[in-house]
């Protein structure tokens, strides 16, 4: 099973037609999405969709399915997100606040020690 199954199959349920998730959300053909779709139900073993005039309705194993999907994608989401910040670590950031006449006694000491501590 492939990751473009889950997303696709979570963008028919949310559109609830396989028209307009592939032409407004995937951007491909609808046999295409049709084919993709049927593929993902063999490899799950189940009827996910019921194919209506005016669209798509989940099954009973469809929505149990749906659940899953959406979290699958949200853990790779969260995998991702992950790796490019140990790839790609965030400066350190620090807020300061103060009462307008008082920064002038210790604002000068806190300043040169954050920038010692920091190096």
């Amino acid at each position: 099973m492939e990751l473009r199954h889950l997303r696709y199959f979570v963008a028919v349920a949310d559109a609830g037609n396989l028209t307009v998730a592939a032409q407004r959300m995937l951007h491909t053909s609808q046999p295409s999405l049709s084919r993709q779709i049927r593929d993902l139900e063999n490899e799950v073993g189940a009827q996910l969709l019921t194919r209506r005039a005016r669209g798509i309705e989940l099954t009973p194993a469809g929505r149990a399915f749906l659940d899953h999907a959406r979290a699958v994608l949200s853990q790779v989401e969260a995998a991702a997100v992950a790796a490019r910040l140990v790839a790609h670590p965030s400066k350190p950031c620090f807020t300061m606040g103060f009462l307008t006449g008082h920064e002038l006694t210790w604002m000068p000491r806190s300043v040169a020690d954050l920038a010692r501590r920091a190096t």
